[in-house]
């Protein structure tokens, strides 16, 4: 019987995290664990993350189907594999790097004169904090 796939939100998340981001862990088996963001994925809603939701995968060792430019046969080795799996962008919060406490995203716009230097960036929204989160 084939597994159904997961149907793919309709609109594209517009995700407030990004790719290097220190984020902590809100809910689930890794609740209060921190890591850095390694991969966005926006089209899912879903956020890959250094050393959470790790899945260990036993395989064994085996010829790759492209030799080395030798032309010797390559081996894939074998053993545990560990990798780390996507989780949902809703059980993260976003570590401030100024207060490094987790809290919600705001955003504000730089003040000028030009098109280009009025660009939205990224503000920590914690009462005592406030500061700018994409300078570091």
């Amino acid at each position: 019987m084939k597994r159904k796939k997961p149907s793919l939100p309709e609109e594209p998340v517009k995700l407030r995290i990004h790719k290097g981001d220190t984020v902590e862990v809100i809910s689930g088996k890794d609740k209060g664990k921190r890591g850095v963001v390694l991969k966005a994925l926006p089209k899912t809603n879903r956020l890959e993350v250094e050393g959470v939701n790790v899945a260990i995968r036993h395989t064994k060792q085996r010829t790759a189907r492209l030799p080395d430019s030798d032309g010797q046969p390559r081996m894939i080795p074998g053993g545990r594999i560990e990798m780390n799996n996507a989780l949902h962008a809703s059980k993260v919060m976003l570590v401030c790097p100024h207060c490094s406490k987790p809290t919600r995203v705001g955003y504000a716009f730089r003040e000028g004169e030009e098109k280009a230097s009025r660009r939205k960036y990224r503000v920590c929204k914690h009462p005592e904090c406030g500061k700018n989160m994409d300078q570091k």
